[in-house]
């Protein structure tokens, strides 16, 4: 196997008074970025700079589609909206709120799904579901601690990564299986992941692979486990904050390290190659 790495965007120098805080990426929809400017918020869609209204301080970014794209805040007090739907002019769209402690956001056809870090499933309102599946207007559609019944619990789900049609893949602390879910069939298949994988902080899926990085005995190394099948083997490197990318796109991760983004690709022929994973 072999990684490609392709820097899409940077920041040539650190005095610029510029700092990237999160990045989405697309083969259909381009580059997105949010970043601060002298302590402004602004977003970046394909090279058009947008200076959005709205109360974020620890932002997440990512499209939802060609005209739209989601900007939230970490971090609420439970009642007030902090997710945002924002059109490219930088106009809101629509507002709800999708709870405290949010730790990743992944946004298909079926909705927008937000996993939470322990602050948020240990406080109070929605984000103590540990994962939510959310309508695009606000409306929880499905709550895997309310809706699945025989489940490891969630105390913080350190990955997600969006499955083939409706599904969702996640990592959740401290049960550290590899989990399959269904939101509307509410199916679940559960993997058991080797040691060496615990702790992972990024997690990409594609056909009978899934891809690890960033575990708690390898940090910035990244990983590929056949599923259910021997020991992972080490293939790279990747720098800065990663997430993996969904099975419709041809790279695998994405990665922000405050001066530039880079998406990873990972070349390996077998991924599809007899797979019965879904």
């Amino acid at each position: 196997m072999e990684v490609v790495t392709y820097t899409f965007y940077s920041i040539v120098s650190e005095r610029s008074g510029v700092r990237l805080m999160d990045a989405d990426w697309s083969d259909r929809y381009g580059w997105l970025v949010v970043q601060k400017r002298h302590q402004r918020m602004e977003c970046v869609a394909n090279g058009v700079v947008l200076h959005p209204n709205v109360p974020v301080r620890f932002p997440i970014i990512r499209w939802v589609d060609s005209e739209r794209f989601l900007l939230a805040d970490t971090r609420s007090d439970g009642i007030s909206d902090n997710v945002f739907l924002m059109d490219l002019h930088g106009n809101v769209q629509g507002s709800f709120c999708g709870g405290d402690g949010i730790e990743d956001i992944a946004v298909g056809k079926e909705g927008i799904w937000i996993s939470y870090f322990d602050e948020g499933v240990f406080g109070k309102g929605i984000s103590a579901e540990g994962l939510v599946l959310f309508r695009f207007d606000g409306s929880p559609a499905f709550k895997y601690h309310s809706h699945l019944t025989d489940r490891p619990m969630i105390i913080d789900c350190y990955a997600i990564c969006k499955g083939k049609s409706s599904t969702l893949w996640l990592f959740p602390y401290d049960d550290f299986s590899l989990i399959h879910l269904d939101p509307y069939t509410k199916a679940m298949q559960r993997y058991e992941v080797p040691e060496q994988l615990r702790g992972s902080q990024a997690l990409c899926v594609r056909g009978k692979y899934a891809y690890f990085c960033n575990g708690y005995h390898s940090k910035e190394e990244l990983y590929s486990w056949n599923i259910g099948k021997g020991k992972p083997d080490k293939i790279g490197r990747i720098h800065g904050a990663a997430r993996g990318l969904g099975p419709k796109e041809t790279s695998h991760f994405i990665s922000v390290d405050g001066y530039s983004v880079n998406v990873y690709t990972i070349l390996n022929t077998k991924e599809y190659e007899g797979s019965r994973v879904k």
